[in-house]
């Protein structure tokens, strides 16, 4: 309207009203010379009409935000049109003059007339009658026919029209009628009426209508026009009795009689007679195959007869509005009659809360084209839609959207202006006319819910029809006909088409009447439920081969039946009488059908297990479905599921949804219920793939848009089938829902494709088609082939969850989600079911004994939870422990359930938490590790502790047997040494003997020597002789060797040999011993061929004497011729042989000579033996005596070596049996404690799983409760367990159960606090298998958390920090630990995360991030945090992480104040008890670390203890450091008590700081605005020991007791400047209660009236007692000392009441720079959020006034950026928040600020002592004026003082505020210097009295006065002050008794002086009241007060 500013650029851009001044104000044309008017006509809105004031008041300038200023000329005019002044400002209507058009400015003659005046001029027959030229005939006939009923002749009587007006207007319809809108409706069918008139006549030429058959035809169409016009929008029922009035009125007779309705009647044009409606009603019948078309209209009366009426309305181009219930068929009675028209392109809108005119304007970007004609541009369907084609633009739910915060609908509005302006202003200024543009609209009825009343500005345009829902009839009619379509299948089973149809419409009804959309928003009924019941059993039987039988036939309507009745309903009896109303319903209508085989539950139908629709067994879905599942698994999600009867249903349910064309499901339940895993399984076994958007918190629309674009591309052209889930997580923003609202609706989004990507779109939509084979010209074509395949291929599915709080808005606001969508509730697991998940997973779970050795469970209390869980174990072995066990598991979900539910609801709440099935799956899991774990560590240390105690054992057995065996070992010793001794002996005597031996020896040698020598003399003697001869010999052998044989063989032939040779030869035949030596023998004997070896053999000793001698005498020596050389001569072999011979003689004859000698050699030789042989013997038997002397030596050796090992080994044992019995002794103890732990571990396995069970719900469900909470919740469990019998410890510590001592001891000393509470949450923390969600506002966890990762590299990250999405992939990719800060909603980012959906890929870990896969490292953690405890957490939130509460206790507090205060009292003695605990934690750490170490070691040793030196050693160092460290446990005991005592003084402070505390927290029961966090707390006491610091030397007692006193003076202070004055009361006597520790102060006895009530507090405290509070009145001192820069002051006032000035005029006194922002607008927020970190930067002040006008920002913004402030603030920053009191208020901010209510103040003195304080130093200069002052200060004190009377001080609650006062002050001051004239002093006389009596009375008080009595009341008391007389002394300010007097002087010290000597108590006669008046005012207040006193008692109590 006005521009636009570019924040960037800073560019100014004009809009519509500042370019059409510029155009007037250019001239260019000569506007100067016309006048112009501009016309703002729609609803006067403050936003655009405030910015006029300048124009329309005498500046006259339009001031622009560039700083320019156009001035507005005198020739243009302003008129505003408006409807109504609802919305205006005073300070628009007091700027212009007013024009009021009442209703009755027009008589309803004149519109009449005026109507007729209209039809007789209109061009109706479309000929375009010229000026002057006639109407056809018809035309003129049928008004001149009719005239008589417009408009009467008579004046005095009305027409039937009017009558018919009048009638109708007083009647109920639909939406409020109007004369407008039903004389618009009216026109319109009489224009049809016309029409037909002209039609008749174009088609019967030759005799035209006429005469009797026009005059006919026009009055009853003229009554068929009232009827539909004026009753159109109406009920059945006002039609029936407007058709009555009618008739009675105009006389007219219908065919039928009485009884029937001139809605039954249409008029023939042929007779102008009426014939029914019911006989122009075809009789159709469909073919089964159309039987699912979604465009088959079932013609009934109601179709033909809307159909008419509709046709005649769309022909006169008027918009037009069906209005119905959803389902009733407006928008297909619509479609139909818009197709049966000619060039016509519809377009279809769904619109929902959030439309904007933009959806319109996007639809004629899509369809229209702008064209230039003349001047104008002008807005037409586009060329290639067809010629003067029109766009009917569809608008379905036209009253859904919102009205803005003006009460405008603003699509509406712009509605109206195309219809009623002919076009709009374009974005470029310039007017846009709309050409061929028709709207047409359908909705519910205004009344339901979330459904606007539409402005009657664009109702009159738009004629009305109530389309309801079909009458039973038509149902019946509609639905015979398409069963009876769909029976042509099985022609045997057409006679079921009736029963089928009455048992359709039968349930369909009872179920309508049953359940209503009141209860739950999916209770909604139509007609749609049978269309799709219908279609299912089409769906179900169009496959079935084999015929279908009756039993089939009713199985399967009941099966439909049930999904689109049962399935959506929420309580289990809803579903029961569901289900028996269907089996009721089938056995009334379905005949000869075995009833039991039929409706057999459960009824389970599946395409999976064969090709077409059949019912399958639970057993075999079950069976089928797991083995999917296990594919599922490995191929999809890593998420296990049990598949228990539920499932399956919903398997099935989802299945047959995404199977049907057009199946979308809306899935209700809580987180975790399965509504996404089971869509995801379901769409993957169909082969569906899978859409998500992958949102993150800085995705938006235009990303969502993208998504939308890109999932509707793979689906039209690409040809994929999606499943598309969309989680109400995933709805970031209201135009995700409007989207997928107009998805569903119609398969299209408005304006999600345009220009360049609708180009593109067209063009691959033209591919695919072609790719498919199918050739289509048109964009519209392509467009409508595209919609459809997404229609059909694209399944929603939309998940919710009904606890969150925004289901039932969901329904209002989309309807498309209920009227589309099939609602298949989840709700959550019911306790069966819960009860088979819990089988399944503790299934293989290890009972341990307690299941085998037996027991009964569950008897008695039990029998009900067992019960609940009876159904998971049919069939199993049911009633045992571990059904007990499920048992268990399931109530006590239950309980915390119901825990969660009564906290919520409870007072004192600021948060709450949500149960869903997540957290019961968490309960098995931590069930199941705790059991494992704690069995395996209970098995492990008994392991551990047998063995030890076995080993002890072992020892004594040991050192026993040690015993026997060093008794054995002596006796053998002493056997051993009189062995010894006698070897010893023996060895003495045997070598004795040896000694002789050796010197015979000696002897013999000798002699054997000498006998030698002579032996080897004669041997040499004889071997000389014999050495000559010899050689003699081998050289004659050698010559015998070398004769020849041929020699041989010559002397043998010779006869005669010479005689040489004869006479050698018989010499050697001689020596051969041969007899004969005759030559022939001789020649025989050389012819033997052994003649010479004989020879060479020869032995000379073989000769005898004989011999020798003849050979000798013969032949040698006796024969001197023979020789060597004479016989050689003779024969050479003769030679040879003689030589022989010779030696041979001659040797034998020297042997023979030596032969004696030889004999006496061998006699010596012999002799020389025997010698030999004698010393042999001799030196034989010594050796043998001399090694039997070394084998006595070596035994001796050894029997000494014995004695001396046995001598050792006795000692080393005794030494052993010593120290084994002292370790044994020393043992002891160890022992007696192994042995009854050992007994203690049976029972810790007895009570094992009860054990199990408690801690699982404590590490699954505490961590979010309180401590309260988790005591009643431990109490309540362990009833279940009882009840249950199920064994459980009684003493069971789950902090000591879960951790260790010394890790307990590492997290203190990481900084986690060391009371329970925090302990227990630590545990929590180390065990929670969902990542945990800490609840910290101290901020202590966080540090702690910090600490505790450090070396895992911890990094800290918030959803604010622009690198988020990087840190967080890092994490997951590293596996390093994320702590996230500031959560309070998550980012849906972190979805799949927090759920743990890890896909498995190529052995690799991914999960999804935003758009990118990230690895998932299985070391990543993530904390989330918040520093919030009023976080507001989503169910969806909750289910995914644990949360931990360290919401600090009374108790911790306790020991943190205790801890504070000695650090200041007595910082050594604090720091020593520090050092104690400390110690002794770690000295008990040590003692047990000491134990486990010895039984380790004692355990660990492989054989006996006793040979392991080193285990001994060891046990014995370990016994001492044992000793050592329980003395040191003694001794820091010793010390402790020593510490204890000297702290004992001021231990009674610590019990009264927490008492304190409990206090505070109990206030919040009595108001929401009281909200104490421990941290104010901590603060007060801080306060309090700074300001008191250290006193050395004082005596304790007193100094405790001046400390308590302190504390309670400062918390007084603190606390009572943020309570109303009655809580300070209340307050008040509750520490009054604490003080005295006296309990009838707060039971009522004592302190009844409010006089008592202060005196109780003042005589207990002393009269100094700031028990009202240090408030605005010392506010610098609040500011500089009570808050620091990370505490925003929280100023809250009644309405009315602005304190922002008390900041402003603080600021600058004290000259500090204060930023003010006013709050409650969008621009507010950026400039505060820029402020705030400027500011806080740089040390200065900032202002945010009225944040109640913001709480969502305060709430999700400013809690959010001052927790990240925190400590990082500049010290002198300061944030002042002003606020009205509100329950909006977010606890976050309460808690984290320090609040001030600002009441109006009671009291007179309280009143004049703000008042004054207000009032700048500098102002009190004069005398004069601080007396004024004064008496003004009276003045208003005394009106704020009587609003405490009402009604008795004034009528009604006037708005006076001090700001009435301080506008007092300076009117006053303006009258005085004006009548000084600048003179200083000032004479009192001459004061303009009367001018300030006036002003005070007429203006600044008296303008808010409205009632006479009252400003009476003022007049007097301005009147009776404000005199001269004032300034005399003692002036009396109220005419009563007592009533103050002015002070003589007035400097400000004696004002000062004199408002503090005034008593705090105001007197009603004071004030001008009864004396009474106060009496009663007190009573009631005293009630008020001790009502609270009592509600904060008993919150005390419970708290404490």
């Amino acid at each position: 309207l006005f521009g636009v500013l570019d924040a960037t650029t800073m560019e100014w851009t004009d809009g519509v009203f500042t370019s059409i001044l510029r155009t007037i104000l250019s001239n260019q044309k000569g506007e100067a010379d016309k006048r112009h008017w501009v016309v703002f006509d729609g609803d006067v809105d403050p936003e655009w009409a405030e910015n006029l004031n300048s124009v329309l008041d005498d500046n006259k300038l339009l001031t622009l935000p560039s700083g320019e200023r156009l001035g507005i000329p005198d020739n243009m005019r302003i008129i505003l049109e408006v409807d109504s002044l609802k919305q205006a400002t005073p300070a628009t209507v007091s700027r212009c003059g007013m024009i009021w058009f009442s209703n009755d400015t027009l008589s309803d003659a004149m519109r009449l007339q005026h109507l007729l005046d209209d039809l007789l001029t209109e061009d109706i027959s479309g000929v375009g009658a010229s000026e002057g030229e006639e109407l056809p005939s018809a035309h003129s006939g049928f008004l001149d026919a009719t005239k008589h009923m417009f408009v009467s002749e008579d004046e005095r009587v009305t027409s039937i029209v009017a009558d018919a007006l009048d009638f109708a207007l007083s009647r109920d319809h639909i939406m409020t009628p109007t004369r407008e809108r039903l004389l618009t409706s009216l026109k319109a069918l009489v224009v049809k009426g016309i029409q037909e008139a002209i039609e008749y006549d174009e088609n019967h030429p030759d005799f035209p209508m006429s005469g009797e058959h026009m005059d006919n035809f026009a009055k009853r169409w003229v009554l068929h026009s009232l009827v539909w016009s004026f009753a159109g929008s109406a009920s059945w029922a006002e039609r029936s009795e407007l058709s009555e009035m009618l008739l009675r009125t105009s006389g007219m007779i219908l065919p039928g009689g009485e009884g029937t309705n001139l809605t039954d009647y249409r008029v023939r044009s042929s007779d102008g007679e009426y014939e029914l409606w019911s006989e122009s009603v075809p009789r159709m019948e469909i073919e089964s195959h159309k039987v699912t078309a979604t465009d088959v209209v079932i013609a009934t009366t109601d179709t033909v007869r809307h159909t008419e009426v509709l046709g005649s309305w769309l022909s006169s181009r008027k918009p037009l509005i069906l209005c119905g219930p959803a389902g009733s068929g407006k928008s297909m009675t619509t479609n139909s009659v818009l197709q049966d028209m000619q060039g016509i392109v519809l377009a279809s809108l769904n619109f929902s809360s959030r439309t904007t005119p933009e959806i319109i304007l996007k639809t004629f970007d899509q369809y229209c084209s702008y064209v230039r004609r003349g001047k104008d541009t002008v807005l037409e369907p586009m060329e290639n839609l067809g010629a003067q084609s029109w766009l009917v633009i569809f608008c379905d739910e036209i009253n859904l959207p919102e009205e803005d915060t003006y009460g405008t609908q603003r699509v509406i509005m712009f509605m109206r202006q195309l219809v009623e302006q002919g076009g709009f202003w374009r974005n470029d200024n310039t007017w846009v006319k709309i050409d061929r543009i028709q709207f047409v609209g359908a909705c519910n009825p205004p009344t339901d819910a979330g459904r606007v009343n539409m402005s009657q500005r664009f109702l009159r345009h738009a004629p009305l029809l109530l389309v309801d829902f079909p009458a039973t009839d038509s149902l019946k009619q509609i639905y015979r006909t398409f069963n009876g379509g769909m029976m042509k299948l099985f022609p045997d089973l057409k006679g079921e088409t009736e029963p089928l149809t009455e048992a359709m419409v039968e349930l369909y009804s009872e179920a309508k009447e049953k359940f209503k959309p009141e209860a739950q928003p999916q209770y909604f009924y139509s007609p749609r439920e049978l269309s799709r019941w219908v279609r299912g059993i089409y769906e179900s039987i169009v496959d079935q081969d084999q015929g279908l039988t009756k039993e089939e036939l009713v199985r399967i309507w009941a099966h439909e039946g049930l999904r689109l009745f049962c399935d959506r309903l929420v309580e289990v009896e809803e579903r029961k009488w569901c289900e028996e109303k269907v089996d009721n319903v089938a056995r009334k209508w379905f005949a000869a059908v075995d009833h039991d085989k039929a409706l057999a539950r459960p009824l389970f139908y599946s395409t999976w297990l064969s090709k077409d629709t059949r019912q399958v067994s639970r057993d075999e879905l079950r069976d089928f479905l797991a083995a999917r599942l296990r594919v599922f698994y490995e191929e999809q999600l890593d998420v296990p599921l049990v598949i228990f009867d539920e499932v399956l249903e919903h398997i099935l349910r989802i299945d047959r949804v995404l199977r049907q064309p057009m199946g979308h499901c809306l899935l209700v339940g809580d987180s975790g219920a399965g509504k996404t895993v089971l869509s995801k399984f379901v769409s993957w076994m169909n082969g569906l793939n899978i859409f998500q958007i992958k949102a993150h918190s800085r995705y938006g629309i235009d990303e969502f848009n993208e998504d939308l674009r890109g999932v509707m591309r793979r689906v039209g052209i690409d040809g994929e089938k999606v499943c598309f889930i969309f989680d109400e997580g995933n709805i970031l923003g209201s135009g995700f829902l409007e989207a997928m609202n107009a998805l569903l609706a119609s398969g299209e989004v408005p304006g999600l494709f345009e220009g360049d990507e609708y180009t593109a779109l067209m063009s691959a939509c033209r591919d695919s088609a072609a790719r498919d084979g199918v050739i289509l010209d048109s964009d519209e074509e392509l467009w409508r082939r595209f919609t459809s395949i997404v229609q059909r291929n694209l399944h929603v599915v939309f998940t919710m969850n009904p606890s969150g709080g925004d289901w039932k808005n969901r329904s209002t606001a989309s309807p498309a989600l209920f009227n589309r969508c099939v609602v298949d509730w989840f709700g959550t697991w019911s306790a069966k079911a819960m009860g088979e998940v819990g089988k399944e997973f503790t299934m293989k779970l290890d009972m341990g004994d307690a299941e085998s050795v037996g027991g009964s469970w569950g008897i008695g209390d039990g029998e009900v939870l067992m019960e609940n869980v009876a159904g998971a174990f049919e069939g199993v072995a049911s009633g045992g422990l571990r059904q007990a066990v499920v048992g268990a598991l399931v109530e006590m979900h239950s309980i915390v359930k119901s825990m969660a539910d009564e906290v919520a609801h409870a007072a004192s709440s600021v948060s709450r938490t949500f149960l869903s099935p997540r957290d019961y799956l968490a309960l098995i899991r931590n069930f199941v590790d705790c059991v494992n774990f704690r069995r395996e560590e209970v098995e492990d240390e008994q392991l551990h502790v047998n063995a030890g105690l076995s080993k002890l054992t072992q020892t004594q057995e040991n050192v026993a047997e040690l015993r026997v065996n060093l008794a054995a070992k002596t006796s053998e010793l002493r056997q051993k040494e009189v062995l010894a001794n006698k070897k010893l002996q023996q060895m003495v005597g045997d070598q004795n003997i040896a000694e002789k031996r050796k010197e015979e020896a000696e002897l013999m040698s000798e002699n054997v020597a000498k006998q030698q020598e002579q032996i080897d003399a004669r041997k040499a003697e004889a071997q000389r002789d014999l050495d000559d001869a010899e050689p003699a010999l081998i050289a004659a052998q050698t010559s015998v060797k070398s004769i020849k044989k041929r020699d041989l063989d010559e002397i043998r032939n010779l006869a005669r040999p010479p005689n040489n040779v004869k006479l050698t030869l018989e010499c050697v035949a001689i020596m051969l011993g041969e007899k004969k030596t005759e030559w022939v023998d001789i020649r025989k004997l050389i012819s033997k061929t052994e003649f010479i070896p004989s020879i060479l053999s020869f032995d000379a000793d073989t000769l005898s004497d004989r011999q020798v001698k003849i050979v000798d005498s013969g032949y040698l020596t006796g024969n001197a011729d023979l020789t060597v050389e004479s016989v050689t001569r003779s024969s050479k072999a003769c030679g040879p042989l003689y030589k022989w011979a010779e030696s041979q003689v001659k040797y034998s004859s020297v042997y023979n000579r030596v032969e004696p000698l030889r004999q006496e050699v061998e006699q010596l030789e012999q002799e020389a033996q025997v010698a030999k042989d004698e010393k042999l013997r001799i030196e034989k038997e010594v050796a043998e005596l001399e090694s039997s002397i070394s084998q006595y030596k070596d035994d001796y050796a050894a029997l000494i070596r014995d004695v001396e090992a046995l001598k050792s080994e006795s000692e080393v044992v005794t030494k052993k049996v010593d120290r084994a019995e002292s370790l044994i002794k020393s043992l002891s103890q160890e022992s007696e404690r192994w042995s009854k732990s050992k007994e203690t571990f049976q029972n810790i396995l007895r009570s094992l799983v009860g054990d199990g069970l408690l801690m699982a719900a404590f590490l699954t469900y505490s961590g979010f409760f309180d401590f309260r909470g988790r005591i009643v919740l431990m109490k309540r469990w362990r009833e279940v367990l009882d009840a249950l019998g199920i064994e459980y410890r009684e003493g069971l510590s789950m902090v000591e159960s879960l951790s260790k001592a010394s890790e307990r001891l590492e997290w203190e000393s990481l900084g986690l606090p060391s009371d329970a509470l925090s302990l227990e949450n630590g545990v929590v923390l180390e065990h929670c298998v969902r990542f945990p969600l800490i609840i910290d506002p101290s901020g202590q966890a966080i540090d702690f958390i910090m600490n505790r990762y450090k070396g895992e590299k911890i990094q800290s990250t918030s959803f604010l920090d622009k690198a988020f999405m990087k840190t967080l992939a890092g994490a997951v990719r590293f596996g390093t630990t994320l702590l996230v800060e500031n959560v309070e909603s998550v980012d849906p980012v972190l979805n799949p995360i927090l759920n743990k959906e890890i896909q498995r890929t190529g052995g690799r870990s991914l999960v999804r991030i935003g758009t990118e896969d990230v690895d998932y490292s299985p070391k990543f953690n993530i904390i989330l945090t918040t520093k919030n405890p009023a976080a507001k957490l989503t169910p969806d939130l909750c289910s995914r992480v644990t949360l931990v509460n360290f919401t600090v206790t009374p108790a911790s507090l306790q020991s943190q104040s205790m801890s504070r205060i000695m650090q200041e009292e007595k910082p050594q003695v604090e720091a020593r008890r520090k050092d104690i605990l400390k110690l002794q934690g770690e000295q008990n750490v040590k003692l047990r670390e000491l134990e486990e170490k010895m039984l380790n070691m004692i355990s660990a040793v492989e054989g006996s203890i006793l040979d392991d030196d080193r285990v001994v050693t060891g046990m014995e160092t370990l016994m001492k450091e044992g000793a050592q460290v329980e003395e040191q446990i003694a001794e820091s005991a010793d010390v402790m008590k020593e510490v204890q005592r000297a702290i004992s003084a001021f231990e009674p402070l610590g019990s009264t700081c927490r008492e304190l505390f409990i206090l505070l927290t109990a206030m919040r029961d009595i108001s929401f605005l009281y909200e104490f966090s421990a941290t104010a707390f901590m603060s007060i006491l801080e306060c309090v020991l700074v300001k008191m610091g250290p006193v050395e030397g004082s005596d304790e007692k007193e100094r405790a007791s001046q400390l308590k006193l302190e504390i309670f003076t400062e918390a007084a202070a603190r606390i009572g400047r943020s309570l109303s004055a009655e809580d300070k009361m209340v307050f008040g006597l509750h520490l009054a209660r604490l003080f005295s520790k006296d309990d009838s102060i707060v039971d009522g006895s004592k302190a009844r009236s409010l006089s008592e009530i202060s005196s109780t507090i003042e005589n207990l405290f002393g009269d100094e007692f700031p028990w009202q509070g240090r408030g605005l009145n010392c506010l610098h001192t609040v500011v500089e000392s009570d808050v620091t820069s990370a505490i925003p002051l929280l100023l809250c006032s009644a309405p009315g009441h602005d304190v922002s000035g008390r900041v402003e005029a603080m600021a600058r006194e004290h000259h500090k720079e204060l930023s003010s922002v006013a709050m409650g607008s969008a621009e507010g927020f950026d400039t505060a959020a820029k402020i705030l970190g400027t500011a806080s930067k740089r040390g200065t002040w900032v202002l945010l006034k009225n944040c109640h006008l913001c709480t969502e920002w305060l709430a999700e913004t400013l809690v959010k950026k001052l927790h990240s402030l925190g400590a990082g603030a500049h010290k002198d920053f300061r944030l002042f928040l002003t606020s009205e009191i509100s329950p909006k208020l977010p606890t976050g901010l309460l808690r984290l600020s320090d609040v001030i209510v600002a009441e109006a103040p009671t009291g007179v003195k309280a009143s004049i002592s703000r008042f004054v304080s207000r009032i700048s130093s500098d102002r009190f200069e004069s005398a004069v004026t601080n007396r004024i002052y004064l008496v003004l200060a009276w003045v208003h004190a005394v009106i704020q003082e009587r609003l405490c009377y009402i009604p008795a001080g004034w009528t009604e609650r006037y708005e006076f505020t001090e700001a009435d006062a301080i506008h007092a002050l300076d009117a006053i001051d303006t009258l005085i210097s004006d009548s000084s004239e600048g003179r200083g002093s000032i004479d009192p006389e001459k004061l303009p009295w009367d001018a300030m009596r006036a002003t005070l009375c007429r203006d600044i008080f008296g303008g808010r006065v409205t009632k006479q009595v009252d400003q009476e009341v003022l007049d007097n008391l301005v009147d009776s002050v404000f005199v001269c007389d004032c300034f005399n002394v003692n002036f009396k300010l109220a005419d009563a008794d007592g009533a103050p007097t002015l002070p003589d002087g007035t400097s400000k010290d004696e004002c000062f002086a004199w408002i503090e000597s005034l008593p705090s108590h105001t007197l009603p006669t004071w004030i001008g009241l009864d004396a009474n008046a106060e009496e009663a005012r007190a009573e009631r207040i005293a009630k008020s007060v001790l009502k609270n006193v009592g509600i904060v008692e008993i919150a005390r109590i419970n708290d404490e």
